[in-house]
């Protein structure tokens, strides 16, 4: 049987805890509950910029998986995101399947276009492996443009509100419970496949690609692997979020989408779970802080949106000049002290 650092690994790797301490393993456990509960007590629009955050953070999670902890950098996953949610809407309303059933099957879809556009890019690296991905968002957006069949319209269609076996998510506090459970659920899915085998081996072939053949790991078809994961995980967030919307918008899976999916990771922290949802964070709040600032200070808010840009695209830079490893290295000092602090065990990390 060929070595593989798959199977050699995945025993080993199972028998770590999916979260490294108590503290985070608490911490877990009472965000779930604080995101569930809190959630019915804020106002809608905090709501939605909760919902919002949840679905990015899910999002990010195929891209950290594909680009963080694969190394395969993309600049297409927003148009991957489109895919599922004008698949998904199209199996649902169209074709009257199921919505959750729906979903699944947008996040299928996109896995599969992402794996043929992933097949021509297995030789690529680098600059031309970010242009390949270029030209899958471009032709995905051109895509959406042309397919009236799908998109119903250039610019994009409704969706309406969701119902799942006679029960309608009208209320957006039962739509957000529905998007935590899906997020939870991958959530659990990323951190089990990065505490695998397969995540050893994406890790090896990001840093070492010449190494992880002489070990063994098949290179091929660990890429191809990555790429079907990481656009399943954009179709399915693509899909909860054009319901989340109830119109799905081609415009907002355009390349500045990406670039921004992109962003989100960076500043959150490549191939992290704390990555994808400090990124997802930051991407939804500090805009939304910027245009606060900006009501409060001028009336015409199209003064503001070039200062509002700037201000933006700076503190990116500042992130990236200070914190280049993400808020996530941040964040894992501060639970490694707190843990030692609260449980008084200096050997858990």
């Amino acid at each position: 049987m060929e070595p593989n650092l798959t199977d050699k690994d995945a025993g080993t790797a199972a028998a770590r805890p999916l979260l490294e301490t108590r503290l985070e393993r608490y911490g877990a456990v009472g965000l779930i509950l604080a995101l569930a509960v809190g959630s019915m007590l804020i106002s809608s629009y905090h709501l939605s910029l909760l919902t919002t955050i949840t679905i990015f953070a899910f999002s990010a999670m195929g891209l950290n998986l594909l680009s963080g902890n694969a190394g395969l950098i993309s600049i297409a996953h927003a148009a991957f995101m489109g895919l599922g949610a004008f698949t998904a809407a199209w199996f649902a309303i169209d074709l009257g399947i199921p919505i959750l059933i729906a979903i699944i099957l947008a996040g299928i879809v996109s896995a599969g276009v992402g794996l043929l556009f992933g097949i021509p890019s297995l030789r690529l690296s680098g600059l031309y492996l970010i242009l390949a991905t270029f030209a899958a968002q471009i032709i995905l957006y051109w895509f959406f443009e042309q397919a009236l069949w799908l998109t119903k319209s250039p610019d994009g269609r409704f969706v309406g509100i969701p119902e799942v076996m006679g029960f309608e998510f009208g209320d957006p506090w039962h739509y957000y419970l529905l998007v935590l459970v899906f997020t939870i659920a991958g959530a659990v899915v990323y951190l089990n496949i990065l505490r695998s085998g397969l995540g050893r081996s994406l890790e090896v072939i990001k840093e070492r690609p010449i190494v992880s053949q002489m070990m063994g790991v098949n290179l091929q078809r660990t890429k191809l692997i990555a790429f079907t994961i990481g656009h399943f995980y954009a179709g399915v967030a693509g899909a909860l979020y054009g319901w989340h919307l109830q119109f799905v918008a081609t415009e907002a899976f355009d390349l500045m989408g990406s670039i921004e999916l992109l962003v989100m990771i960076i500043i959150g922290g490549l191939g992290s779970l704390a990555g994808a949802v400090l990124g997802a964070t930051f991407i939804v709040v500090v805009p939304e802080l910027l245009d606060m600032a900006g009501r409060r200070l001028v009336d015409d808010m199209g003064l503001m949106a070039p200062i509002r840009m700037f201000i933006y695209g700076l503190l990116v830079v500042i992130f990236l000049i200070y914190e280049p490893h993400g808020l996530a290295r941040t964040w894992r000092k501060l639970v490694r002290y707190f843990n030692k602090k609260l449980f008084k065990n200096k050997n858990e990390h």
